[in-house]
């Protein structure tokens, strides 16, 4: 199972971890743009609270952050007008509730995983500030590079994790030209004996696909994918690709032999939106061969 672009939406994360244990998968690939963006900042006088001037009740102010994936801070007015008047200070802010969000999601799933064999892969998007990968490490994850789906197998499949995008308008945190992407991408998929045997998780979507189609100025609407990611797909002809960034362009699609995938995201409306893989693992003579048996973008 595939989910991507979570933005900080803990209803949309606890509805994947069910989605997961449902259809009782092997492997749930968690893709990029896992924090979110936006911080609420609320204003605390007394035993009342304010936002933009009107009084809230804090309960449910926390109660959409979960749901719509925005962080709460409260704080008394002087306090919050030093943050946001000081770069490094709100940083340091915006980097505390991430750190607490990581350690929330990875108690979360633990409890809600239990006693099944499902293996949880996480990876970064170009909205992850950089530090979320010294937050990962404290639990011992890694977010980028070559992982092995099936150890201890023989002929084993792999995911290839890799979160930067394409230039995009709004310089967001992790995004590289379209020739570093491919040397990147080409520099896992040359440690690989067999391409073919390889899942690629990036989170730039292939040029010039149904997957890469965003929505520019409400109706205009253009290819914007990584050029790198798609001249990757072609040379080395991976099983399959999973990727994420537009979340407005749910599709699957086919580039010569490989399967891509975007289930697109609506997270921020505490929805999840998913997509199911089937891979048929067959002998054929003293070879291990998979095939992609189907794939489906679902939605709850």
């Amino acid at each position: 199972m595939f989910v991507t672009d979570l933005h900080g939406s803990e209803i949309a994360y606890r509805k994947a971890l069910n989605a997961a244990k449902m259809h009782n998968v092997d492997y749930l690939i968690i893709g990029g743009d896992i924090t979110s963006k936006n911080i609420v900042f609320i204003e605390r006088s007394g035993d009342k609270y304010y936002f933009n001037g009107n009084e809230v009740d804090i309960k449910t102010v926390y109660e959409d952050a979960r749901k719509y994936g925005y962080y709460i801070y409260v704080a008394s007015k002087d306090e919050i007008q030093k943050i946001l008047e000081n770069k490094e200070f709100f940083e340091s802010v915006k980097r505390t509730l991430i750190e607490k969000q990581i350690d929330n999601w990875i108690k979360i799933a633990e409890e809600k995983l239990t006693g099944t064999n499902i293996k949880v892969f996480w990876s970064y998007g170009n909205d992850d500030p950089l530090y979320l990968d010294e937050v990962f490490s404290k639990y011992n994850i890694r977010d980028e590079g070559i992982f092995e789906l099936e150890e201890g197998k023989t002929n084993t499949l792999y995911l290839i994790s890799y979160g930067y995008v394409n230039p995009t308008p709004f310089k967001s945190y992790r995004e590289e030209p379209d020739s570093t992407i491919y040397i990147k991408g080409e520099d896992y998929l040359r440690k690989i004996d067999e391409p073919e045997r390889a899942i690629l998780n990036f989170h730039a979507p292939p040029y010039n696909t149904k997957l890469d189609i965003a929505i520019i100025d409400g109706k205009k609407r253009e290819h914007v994918g990584s050029r790198g990611v798609r001249d990757l797909i072609e040379k080395y002809r991976p099983l399959l690709g999973l990727h994420g960034h537009i979340i407005e362009s749910p599709a699957t699609d086919k580039i010569k032999n490989t399967i891509v995938v975007n289930p697109g995201s609506l997270a921020y409306e505490g929805l999840l939106k998913y997509s199911i893989i089937v891979i048929e693992r067959k002998l054929e003579g003293l070879l291990v061969k998979y095939k992609i048996k189907g794939a489906a973008i679902l939605s709850g």
